[in-house]
Protein backbone atom coordinates (compact mmCIF):
# COMPACT_ATOMS: atom_id res chain seq x y z
CA UNK A 1 0.00 0.00 0.00
CA UNK A 2 1.67 3.50 -0.73
CA UNK A 3 2.07 6.03 1.86
CA UNK A 4 0.15 8.76 -0.51
CA UNK A 5 -2.87 6.48 -1.01
CA UNK A 6 -6.33 8.87 -1.52
CA UNK A 7 -4.57 11.86 -2.03
CA UNK A 8 -5.28 14.28 -4.68
CA UNK A 9 -3.15 16.07 -6.60
CA UNK A 10 -2.52 19.48 -8.62
CA UNK A 11 0.19 19.55 -10.74
CA UNK A 12 2.06 22.86 -11.19
CA UNK A 13 4.52 23.40 -13.96
CA UNK A 14 6.12 26.73 -15.46
CA UNK A 15 8.44 28.07 -17.63
CA UNK A 16 8.98 31.71 -17.78
CA UNK A 17 11.17 33.63 -20.42
CA UNK A 18 14.45 33.72 -18.85
CA UNK A 19 13.85 29.72 -18.96
CA UNK A 20 12.95 29.32 -22.30
CA UNK A 21 15.78 31.32 -23.25
CA UNK A 22 18.32 29.01 -21.72
CA UNK A 23 16.47 25.93 -23.28
CA UNK A 24 18.41 24.31 -26.36
CA UNK A 25 18.08 21.06 -28.25
CA UNK A 26 20.63 19.39 -25.50
CA UNK A 27 18.65 20.76 -22.59
CA UNK A 28 15.33 20.29 -22.53
CA UNK A 29 15.01 19.86 -18.38
CA UNK A 30 12.72 22.96 -17.75
CA UNK A 31 10.12 22.39 -20.69
CA UNK A 32 6.73 22.76 -19.40
CA UNK A 33 6.20 18.65 -21.38
CA UNK A 34 9.02 17.40 -19.09
CA UNK A 35 7.89 19.16 -16.28
CA UNK A 36 4.41 17.35 -16.71
CA UNK A 37 6.36 14.43 -17.70
CA UNK A 38 7.92 14.27 -14.05
CA UNK A 39 5.37 14.65 -12.27
CA UNK A 40 3.09 12.73 -13.86
CA UNK A 41 5.56 9.14 -12.99
CA UNK A 42 5.98 10.87 -10.32
CA UNK A 43 2.02 10.37 -9.07
CA UNK A 44 1.84 7.20 -11.05
CA UNK A 45 4.42 5.64 -8.74
CA UNK A 46 3.08 6.92 -5.33
CA UNK A 47 -0.81 6.24 -5.93
CA UNK A 48 -1.89 10.25 -6.01
CA UNK A 49 -5.00 10.86 -8.29
CA UNK A 50 -4.32 14.15 -10.34
CA UNK A 51 -7.09 16.52 -9.90
CA UNK A 52 -5.83 18.62 -12.87
CA UNK A 53 -2.64 20.69 -14.31
CA UNK A 54 -2.25 24.43 -14.21
CA UNK A 55 0.33 25.52 -16.53
CA UNK A 56 1.89 29.22 -16.90
CA UNK A 57 3.99 29.53 -19.95
CA UNK A 58 5.99 32.87 -20.25
CA UNK A 59 5.40 33.93 -16.17
CA UNK A 60 8.18 34.62 -13.71
CA UNK A 61 8.37 32.99 -10.62
CA UNK A 62 7.82 36.16 -8.59
CA UNK A 63 5.16 37.36 -10.75
CA UNK A 64 1.38 37.65 -8.48
CA UNK A 65 -0.64 37.57 -11.55
CA UNK A 66 0.20 34.27 -13.08
CA UNK A 67 -3.26 33.24 -14.35
CA UNK A 68 -3.50 28.76 -13.43
CA UNK A 69 -1.40 29.78 -10.55
CA UNK A 70 -3.79 32.43 -8.87
CA UNK A 71 -6.37 29.59 -10.30
CA UNK A 72 -4.39 26.92 -8.41
CA UNK A 73 -4.43 28.99 -5.50
CA UNK A 74 -8.39 29.39 -5.55
CA UNK A 75 -9.08 25.47 -6.14
CA UNK A 76 -6.60 24.74 -3.07
CA UNK A 77 -8.86 27.66 -1.14
CA UNK A 78 -11.84 25.35 -2.18
CA UNK A 79 -10.16 22.39 -0.79
CA UNK A 80 -10.89 20.82 -4.67
CA UNK A 81 -7.60 18.82 -3.68
CA UNK A 82 -5.11 17.82 -0.62
CA UNK A 83 -1.91 18.37 -2.67
CA UNK A 84 0.12 20.06 -4.54
CA UNK A 85 2.80 19.31 -6.42
CA UNK A 86 6.20 20.80 -8.57
CA UNK A 87 9.51 19.37 -10.05
CA UNK A 88 11.30 22.30 -7.50
CA UNK A 89 9.76 24.47 -5.04
CA UNK A 90 10.76 27.25 -7.54
CA UNK A 91 8.85 26.40 -10.26
CA UNK A 92 5.96 27.31 -7.83
CA UNK A 93 7.72 30.69 -6.66
CA UNK A 94 11.00 32.30 -6.39
CA UNK A 95 9.60 34.83 -4.07
CA UNK A 96 10.56 34.05 -0.18
CA UNK A 97 7.70 36.16 0.62
CA UNK A 98 5.11 33.72 -1.47
CA UNK A 99 6.95 30.89 0.12
CA UNK A 100 5.83 31.63 3.50
CA UNK A 101 2.61 33.41 2.54
CA UNK A 102 1.92 29.67 1.00
CA UNK A 103 3.67 26.74 1.55
CA UNK A 104 4.09 27.51 5.11
CA UNK A 105 1.57 29.63 6.11
CA UNK A 106 -2.00 29.12 4.22
CA UNK A 107 -1.55 25.45 3.12
CA UNK A 108 -1.08 24.32 6.60
CA UNK A 109 -4.39 26.17 7.54
CA UNK A 110 -6.18 24.52 4.22
CA UNK A 111 -4.71 21.11 4.51
CA UNK A 112 -2.58 21.40 1.96
CA UNK A 113 -0.20 19.33 1.03
CA UNK A 114 3.44 20.56 -1.14
CA UNK A 115 5.54 18.02 -2.54
CA UNK A 116 8.55 19.66 -4.84
CA UNK A 117 9.87 16.02 -6.53
CA UNK A 118 13.55 17.07 -7.49
CA UNK A 119 14.75 18.87 -4.44
CA UNK A 120 13.06 16.50 -2.11
CA UNK A 121 10.74 19.33 -0.43
CA UNK A 122 7.46 18.24 1.64
CA UNK A 123 5.51 20.44 3.77
CA UNK A 124 4.57 17.15 6.15
CA UNK A 125 8.33 16.65 6.74
CA UNK A 126 9.11 19.50 9.37
CA UNK A 127 12.62 18.54 9.55
CA UNK A 128 12.97 19.97 6.31
CA UNK A 129 11.41 23.45 6.69
CA UNK A 130 14.97 24.94 6.94
CA UNK A 131 15.89 23.33 3.53
CA UNK A 132 12.64 24.96 1.51
CA UNK A 133 12.82 28.20 3.66
CA UNK A 134 17.13 28.13 2.08
CA UNK A 135 15.75 27.30 -1.27
CA UNK A 136 13.48 30.23 -1.34
CA UNK A 137 16.19 32.85 -0.39
CA UNK A 138 18.55 31.36 -3.22
CA UNK A 139 15.72 31.48 -5.76
CA UNK A 140 14.90 35.25 -4.65
CA UNK A 141 18.51 36.52 -4.62
CA UNK A 142 18.96 34.65 -8.35
CA UNK A 143 15.88 36.71 -9.64
CA UNK A 144 17.36 39.96 -8.04
CA UNK A 145 20.56 39.59 -10.16
CA UNK A 146 18.87 38.23 -12.76
CA UNK A 147 16.43 41.71 -12.77
CA UNK A 148 19.68 43.76 -12.58
CA UNK A 149 21.31 42.07 -15.15
CA UNK A 150 18.25 42.20 -17.80
CA UNK A 151 18.46 46.01 -16.75
CA UNK A 152 21.54 46.47 -17.63
CA UNK A 153 21.27 44.49 -20.85
CA UNK A 154 18.34 46.74 -21.58
CA UNK A 155 19.73 49.79 -20.79
CA UNK A 156 22.57 48.86 -22.91
CA UNK A 157 20.66 48.49 -26.21
CA UNK A 158 18.54 50.98 -25.41
CA UNK A 159 21.77 53.78 -25.17
CA UNK A 160 23.07 51.81 -28.56
CA UNK A 161 19.76 52.61 -30.24
CA UNK A 162 18.22 49.54 -30.30
CA UNK A 163 14.26 48.93 -30.05
CA UNK A 164 13.65 46.24 -27.22
CA UNK A 165 10.25 47.21 -26.78
CA UNK A 166 8.18 43.89 -26.96
CA UNK A 167 5.72 45.77 -29.56
CA UNK A 168 6.85 48.01 -32.30
CA UNK A 169 5.24 51.35 -32.27
CA UNK A 170 2.29 52.09 -34.91
CA UNK A 171 3.52 53.20 -38.11
CA UNK A 172 6.64 50.68 -37.42
CA UNK A 173 7.33 46.77 -37.53
CA UNK A 174 10.15 44.58 -36.13
CA UNK A 175 12.78 43.69 -38.75
CA UNK A 176 12.29 40.01 -39.29
CA UNK A 177 16.55 39.73 -39.96
CA UNK A 178 16.68 41.87 -36.43
CA UNK A 179 14.24 42.04 -33.70
CA UNK A 180 16.29 45.49 -32.29
CA UNK A 181 15.55 47.72 -35.90
CA UNK A 182 12.49 49.24 -36.60
CA UNK A 183 11.44 48.92 -40.49
CA UNK A 184 8.04 51.15 -41.54
CA UNK A 185 4.92 49.60 -42.04
CA UNK A 186 3.73 51.22 -45.00
CA UNK A 187 0.26 50.93 -44.78
CA UNK A 188 -0.45 52.46 -41.16
CA UNK A 189 2.44 55.03 -41.90
CA UNK A 190 0.65 56.06 -44.76
CA UNK A 191 -2.21 57.09 -41.60
CA UNK A 192 0.58 58.49 -39.68
CA UNK A 193 1.25 61.15 -42.90
CA UNK A 194 -2.22 61.86 -42.71
CA UNK A 195 -2.38 62.72 -38.84
CA UNK A 196 0.27 65.20 -39.53
CA UNK A 197 -0.79 66.74 -42.50
CA UNK A 198 -4.56 67.13 -41.13
CA UNK A 199 -3.07 68.66 -37.85
CA UNK A 200 -1.36 71.36 -40.78
CA UNK A 201 -4.41 72.20 -42.61
CA UNK A 202 -6.02 73.51 -39.23
CA UNK A 203 -7.62 70.29 -38.03
CA UNK A 204 -7.59 70.37 -34.19
CA UNK A 205 -6.50 67.00 -31.79
CA UNK A 206 -10.64 66.33 -31.28
CA UNK A 207 -11.31 66.83 -34.92
CA UNK A 208 -8.33 64.52 -36.38
CA UNK A 209 -10.07 62.05 -34.42
CA UNK A 210 -13.19 62.88 -35.50
CA UNK A 211 -12.47 62.39 -39.10
CA UNK A 212 -10.51 59.14 -38.99
CA UNK A 213 -13.80 57.42 -36.97
CA UNK A 214 -16.09 58.84 -39.43
CA UNK A 215 -13.67 57.77 -42.34
CA UNK A 216 -13.65 54.11 -40.64
CA UNK A 217 -10.15 53.82 -40.49
CA UNK A 218 -9.03 51.15 -37.92
CA UNK A 219 -7.10 53.13 -34.70
CA UNK A 220 -3.31 50.95 -34.00
CA UNK A 221 -4.84 48.33 -31.73
CA UNK A 222 -7.57 47.29 -34.25
CA UNK A 223 -5.03 47.70 -37.39
CA UNK A 224 -2.37 45.27 -35.44
CA UNK A 225 -4.94 43.21 -34.26
CA UNK A 226 -6.51 43.07 -38.24
CA UNK A 227 -2.73 42.45 -39.22
CA UNK A 228 -2.09 39.43 -37.08
CA UNK A 229 0.64 41.88 -35.12
CA UNK A 230 1.23 41.95 -31.38
CA UNK A 231 -0.34 45.16 -29.48
CA UNK A 232 -0.03 45.64 -25.98
CA UNK A 233 -3.82 44.79 -24.87
CA UNK A 234 -4.00 41.69 -27.03
CA UNK A 235 -5.67 39.59 -24.03
CA UNK A 236 -7.81 42.35 -23.03
CA UNK A 237 -10.88 44.31 -24.65
CA UNK A 238 -9.97 46.88 -26.14
CA UNK A 239 -11.55 49.84 -27.61
CA UNK A 240 -12.14 50.24 -31.78
CA UNK A 241 -12.14 54.02 -31.52
CA UNK A 242 -9.70 56.56 -32.52
CA UNK A 243 -9.35 58.82 -29.67
CA UNK A 244 -7.82 62.27 -28.53
CA UNK A 245 -4.89 60.89 -26.41
CA UNK A 246 -3.99 58.50 -29.26
CA UNK A 247 -4.02 61.71 -32.20
CA UNK A 248 -1.60 63.71 -29.59
CA UNK A 249 0.88 61.01 -28.97
CA UNK A 250 1.41 60.26 -32.65
CA UNK A 251 2.01 64.28 -32.70
CA UNK A 252 4.95 64.73 -30.49
CA UNK A 253 6.30 61.17 -30.59
CA UNK A 254 9.94 61.49 -32.19
CA UNK A 255 10.13 58.02 -33.38
CA UNK A 256 8.37 59.46 -36.33
CA UNK A 257 11.39 61.47 -37.65
CA UNK A 258 13.75 58.37 -37.19
CA UNK A 259 14.73 59.09 -33.55
CA UNK A 260 14.59 55.88 -30.64
CA UNK A 261 12.77 57.47 -27.89
CA UNK A 262 13.13 54.72 -24.94
CA UNK A 263 13.37 54.33 -21.18
CA UNK A 264 10.55 56.70 -20.57
CA UNK A 265 9.16 54.18 -17.42
CA UNK A 266 11.08 51.85 -14.87
CA UNK A 267 9.32 49.24 -12.87
CA UNK A 268 9.63 50.12 -9.13
CA UNK A 269 11.17 47.15 -8.49
CA UNK A 270 11.42 43.46 -9.55
CA UNK A 271 8.58 42.39 -7.60
CA UNK A 272 6.33 45.13 -9.04
CA UNK A 273 4.52 45.04 -12.74
CA UNK A 274 4.15 48.80 -11.68
CA UNK A 275 6.11 51.64 -13.32
CA UNK A 276 6.87 55.42 -12.49
CA UNK A 277 7.67 57.99 -14.78
CA UNK A 278 10.97 58.98 -15.20
CA UNK A 279 12.40 62.61 -15.78
CA UNK A 280 13.19 63.65 -19.48
CA UNK A 281 16.89 63.99 -19.28
CA UNK A 282 16.72 60.38 -17.77
CA UNK A 283 15.27 59.08 -21.32
CA UNK A 284 16.82 57.11 -23.40
CA UNK A 285 17.16 59.12 -26.45
CA UNK A 286 19.45 58.32 -30.12
CA UNK A 287 18.70 59.96 -33.44
CA UNK A 288 18.96 58.58 -36.80
CA UNK A 289 18.42 55.01 -35.95
CA UNK A 290 15.87 54.13 -38.45
CA UNK A 291 13.53 55.46 -41.55
CA UNK A 292 11.77 58.52 -40.52
CA UNK A 293 8.00 58.31 -41.94
CA UNK A 294 7.79 62.31 -41.21
CA UNK A 295 10.31 64.32 -42.41
CA UNK A 296 11.75 66.78 -40.26
CA UNK A 297 10.89 69.78 -42.31
CA UNK A 298 6.99 68.60 -41.28
CA UNK A 299 7.89 67.72 -38.09
CA UNK A 300 9.13 71.28 -36.88
CA UNK A 301 6.02 73.03 -38.36
CA UNK A 302 3.49 70.49 -36.29
CA UNK A 303 5.68 71.18 -32.72
CA UNK A 304 5.42 75.08 -33.65
CA UNK A 305 2.06 74.70 -33.83
CA UNK A 306 1.19 72.75 -30.90
CA UNK A 307 3.75 75.12 -28.87
CA UNK A 308 1.62 78.31 -30.20
CA UNK A 309 -1.57 77.10 -29.86
CA UNK A 310 -4.00 80.00 -27.27
CA UNK A 311 -4.89 79.28 -23.86
CA UNK A 312 -8.32 78.26 -22.93
CA UNK A 313 -11.04 81.09 -22.68
CA UNK A 314 -11.54 80.18 -19.25
CA UNK A 315 -7.94 80.83 -18.51
CA UNK A 316 -7.44 77.78 -16.02
CA UNK A 317 -11.20 77.66 -14.33
CA UNK A 318 -12.43 74.52 -13.29
CA UNK A 319 -15.39 73.39 -14.94
CA UNK A 320 -17.61 72.85 -11.66
CA UNK A 321 -19.32 69.80 -13.92
CA UNK A 322 -15.91 68.42 -15.56
CA UNK A 323 -16.17 64.77 -15.47
CA UNK A 324 -20.21 64.83 -14.19
CA UNK A 325 -22.21 64.72 -17.60
CA UNK A 326 -23.53 62.00 -19.22
CA UNK A 327 -25.52 61.25 -22.15
CA UNK A 328 -28.43 59.56 -21.72
CA UNK A 329 -28.38 57.41 -25.10
CA UNK A 330 -24.80 56.03 -25.13
CA UNK A 331 -24.01 56.70 -21.31
CA UNK A 332 -20.92 58.23 -22.42
CA UNK A 333 -19.70 61.64 -21.14
CA UNK A 334 -20.41 64.75 -22.56
CA UNK A 335 -17.89 67.54 -22.68
CA UNK A 336 -17.96 71.14 -23.04
CA UNK A 337 -18.01 72.75 -26.66
CA UNK A 338 -18.78 76.00 -28.47
CA UNK A 339 -21.12 77.80 -30.45
CA UNK A 340 -22.06 81.59 -31.22
CA UNK A 341 -19.99 82.00 -28.64
CA UNK A 342 -22.00 79.71 -26.38
CA UNK A 343 -20.95 77.16 -24.20
CA UNK A 344 -22.65 73.96 -24.37
CA UNK A 345 -22.59 70.23 -23.43
CA UNK A 346 -22.44 67.77 -26.31
CA UNK A 347 -22.12 64.05 -26.34
CA UNK A 348 -18.68 63.08 -27.10
CA UNK A 349 -18.91 59.75 -28.82
CA UNK A 350 -21.42 61.53 -31.36
CA UNK A 351 -18.83 64.15 -31.34
CA UNK A 352 -16.12 61.16 -32.68
CA UNK A 353 -18.56 59.29 -34.63
CA UNK A 354 -21.90 59.81 -35.33
CA UNK A 355 -23.03 56.55 -36.29
CA UNK A 356 -22.57 54.91 -32.59
CA UNK A 357 -24.93 57.57 -30.61
CA UNK A 358 -28.38 59.81 -31.44
CA UNK A 359 -26.42 62.77 -29.40
CA UNK A 360 -27.08 64.97 -26.68
CA UNK A 361 -26.79 68.87 -26.58
CA UNK A 362 -27.47 71.00 -23.91
CA UNK A 363 -26.89 74.52 -23.08
CA UNK A 364 -24.11 75.09 -20.45
CA UNK A 365 -26.71 77.86 -19.00
CA UNK A 366 -30.03 75.72 -18.88
CA UNK A 367 -27.95 72.81 -17.05
CA UNK A 368 -26.77 75.29 -14.31
CA UNK A 369 -29.74 77.22 -14.27
CA UNK A 370 -31.76 74.12 -13.58
CA UNK A 371 -29.54 72.95 -11.08
CA UNK A 372 -30.04 75.83 -9.04
CA UNK A 373 -33.50 75.23 -8.91
CA UNK A 374 -33.29 71.52 -7.71
CA UNK A 375 -30.17 72.22 -5.19
CA UNK A 376 -33.24 75.31 -3.40
CA UNK A 377 -36.06 72.45 -3.75
CA UNK A 378 -33.78 70.19 -2.34
CA UNK A 379 -33.19 72.30 0.82
CA UNK A 380 -36.72 73.05 1.00
CA UNK A 381 -37.59 69.51 1.14
CA UNK A 382 -34.76 68.50 3.60
CA UNK A 383 -36.23 71.73 5.74
CA UNK A 384 -39.82 69.62 6.21
CA UNK A 385 -39.77 68.70 10.13
CA UNK A 386 -41.83 65.41 8.95
CA UNK A 387 -38.57 64.81 6.59
CA UNK A 388 -36.45 65.26 9.65
CA UNK A 389 -38.58 63.34 12.19
CA UNK A 390 -38.73 60.47 9.57
CA UNK A 391 -34.63 60.19 9.31
CA UNK A 392 -34.37 60.12 13.47
CA UNK A 393 -37.03 57.02 13.08
CA UNK A 394 -34.66 55.67 10.40
CA UNK A 395 -31.50 55.86 12.58
CA UNK A 396 -33.43 53.84 15.58
CA UNK A 397 -34.00 51.28 13.39
CA UNK A 398 -30.40 51.51 12.14
CA UNK A 399 -29.02 51.54 15.27
CA UNK A 400 -31.42 48.18 16.61
CA UNK A 401 -29.86 46.66 13.89
CA UNK A 402 -26.11 47.36 14.48
CA UNK A 403 -26.78 45.97 18.22
CA UNK A 404 -28.13 42.70 16.32
CA UNK A 405 -24.85 41.88 13.92
CA UNK A 406 -22.72 43.35 16.78
CA UNK A 407 -24.15 40.03 19.00
CA UNK A 408 -23.53 37.63 16.20
CA UNK A 409 -19.83 39.30 15.86
CA UNK A 410 -19.23 38.70 20.00
CA UNK A 411 -20.58 34.95 19.40
CA UNK A 412 -18.55 34.24 16.60
CA UNK A 413 -14.97 35.35 17.60
CA UNK A 414 -16.18 34.06 20.57
CA UNK A 415 -16.34 30.76 18.67
CA UNK A 416 -13.27 31.41 16.51
CA UNK A 417 -11.13 31.19 19.45
CA UNK A 418 -12.08 27.90 20.45
CA UNK A 419 -11.65 26.57 17.22
CA UNK A 420 -7.72 28.26 17.36
CA UNK A 421 -7.53 26.40 20.36
CA UNK A 422 -8.61 23.36 18.93
CA UNK A 423 -6.45 23.53 15.80
CA UNK A 424 -3.12 24.00 18.13
CA UNK A 425 -4.35 20.88 20.23
CA UNK A 426 -4.85 18.67 17.41
CA UNK A 427 -1.30 19.86 16.16
CA UNK A 428 0.23 19.05 19.17
CA UNK A 429 -1.82 15.73 18.92
CA UNK A 430 -0.06 14.84 15.46
CA UNK A 431 3.23 15.30 16.75
CA UNK A 432 3.04 13.33 20.12
CA UNK A 433 1.48 10.68 17.66
CA UNK A 434 -1.87 10.87 19.74
CA UNK A 435 -3.64 11.13 16.54
CA UNK A 436 -2.59 9.92 12.70
CA UNK A 437 -1.76 11.89 10.05
CA UNK A 438 -5.03 10.93 8.45
CA UNK A 439 -7.28 11.85 11.56
CA UNK A 440 -4.99 15.36 11.99
CA UNK A 441 -5.50 16.21 8.41
CA UNK A 442 -9.40 15.17 8.56
CA UNK A 443 -10.12 17.39 12.13
CA UNK A 444 -8.10 20.32 10.63
CA UNK A 445 -10.11 20.59 7.41
CA UNK A 446 -13.55 20.47 9.65
CA UNK A 447 -11.91 22.79 12.05
CA UNK A 448 -10.66 25.04 9.51
CA UNK A 449 -13.60 25.13 7.62
CA UNK A 450 -15.85 26.10 10.02
CA UNK A 451 -13.30 29.09 11.27
CA UNK A 452 -13.15 30.80 7.71
CA UNK A 453 -16.88 30.61 7.47
CA UNK A 454 -17.10 32.37 10.96
CA UNK A 455 -14.32 34.56 9.73
CA UNK A 456 -16.22 35.35 6.53
CA UNK A 457 -19.44 35.97 8.43
CA UNK A 458 -17.78 38.48 10.86
CA UNK A 459 -16.20 40.20 8.14
CA UNK A 460 -19.34 40.78 6.25
CA UNK A 461 -21.32 41.95 9.56
CA UNK A 462 -18.34 44.41 10.11
CA UNK A 463 -18.62 45.62 7.28
CA UNK A 464 -22.48 45.87 6.91
CA UNK A 465 -21.92 47.52 10.52
CA UNK A 466 -19.47 50.23 9.09
CA UNK A 467 -21.89 50.91 5.87
CA UNK A 468 -25.35 51.52 8.46
CA UNK A 469 -22.95 53.99 10.55
CA UNK A 470 -21.54 56.07 7.25
CA UNK A 471 -26.18 56.13 6.35
CA UNK A 472 -26.31 57.28 9.86
CA UNK A 473 -23.47 59.98 9.76
CA UNK A 474 -24.94 60.93 6.18
CA UNK A 475 -28.51 61.20 7.90
CA UNK A 476 -27.01 63.67 10.27
CA UNK A 477 -25.17 65.62 7.96
CA UNK A 478 -26.91 65.61 5.11
CA UNK A 479 -29.37 68.69 6.04
CA UNK A 480 -26.38 70.79 7.66
CA UNK A 481 -24.63 69.85 4.01
CA UNK A 482 -27.53 71.47 1.83
CA UNK A 483 -28.24 74.23 4.37
CA UNK A 484 -24.62 75.59 3.40
CA UNK A 485 -25.92 75.90 -0.39
CA UNK A 486 -29.51 76.73 0.14
CA UNK A 487 -28.97 80.75 -1.55
CA UNK A 488 -26.67 79.50 -3.98
CA UNK A 489 -27.33 81.48 -7.61
CA UNK A 490 -24.36 80.54 -9.47
CA UNK A 491 -23.31 76.88 -9.82
CA UNK A 492 -19.11 77.03 -8.84
CA UNK A 493 -16.69 73.94 -8.14
CA UNK A 494 -17.43 73.76 -4.56
CA UNK A 495 -21.03 73.16 -4.80
CA UNK A 496 -21.21 70.58 -7.85
CA UNK A 497 -18.32 68.39 -5.98
CA UNK A 498 -20.17 68.72 -2.68
CA UNK A 499 -23.67 67.99 -3.91
CA UNK A 500 -23.39 66.27 -7.22
CA UNK A 501 -22.24 62.86 -8.26
CA UNK A 502 -23.46 62.90 -11.74
CA UNK A 503 -25.79 64.25 -14.17
CA UNK A 504 -27.85 63.00 -17.22
CA UNK A 505 -28.89 64.30 -20.10
CA UNK A 506 -31.61 62.48 -21.88
CA UNK A 507 -34.81 63.52 -24.45
CA UNK A 508 -34.59 66.02 -26.89
CA UNK A 509 -34.30 69.58 -27.74
CA UNK A 510 -37.81 70.43 -27.18
CA UNK A 511 -38.72 67.99 -23.78
CA UNK A 512 -35.07 67.99 -22.55
CA UNK A 513 -34.54 65.24 -19.56
CA UNK A 514 -32.38 65.96 -16.97
CA UNK A 515 -31.70 63.57 -14.30
CA UNK A 516 -29.57 64.60 -11.16
CA UNK A 517 -27.87 62.22 -8.61
CA UNK A 518 -26.64 63.50 -5.56
CA UNK A 519 -23.75 62.69 -3.43
CA UNK A 520 -25.90 61.41 -0.85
Amino acid sequence: MSLFENQTAALYVRLSQEDRNKINKEDESESITNQQTILLEYCKKNGFDVYDIYSDENWSGSDRERPEFNRMIADAREKKFNTIICKTQSRFARDMEMIEKYINGLFLIWGIRFISVVDNGDSMNKANRKTRQIFALTDQWYLEDLSDNIRATLSSKRKQGLWVGAFAPYGYMKDPADKNHLIVDDEAAEIVRYVFDLYLKGYGITPIARKLNEEHIPNPATYKKQHGQPFQNINKECSDMWHTYSVQRMLSNEIYIGNMVQGTQENISYKSTKKRQKPKDEWDVVEGTHEAIIDLDTWNKVQKLRGGKPKSEVKGKPNPLAKKVRCMDCGGSMRVSYHNHKRYFRCNTYYMDKSRCKGMTISEKVLHAEIIKQIHALYKQYADNAMIADSLEIENEYRVKIKLLSSKIKNSESEIEKLDKRLSTIYIDKLDGVISVDEFVSLKTRFSGERDKLIDNVTAWKAEIDKINEKIALAKNRFEIIEQFKDVKELDYLTAQTLIDYVEIGGNQYDRIINIYWNF
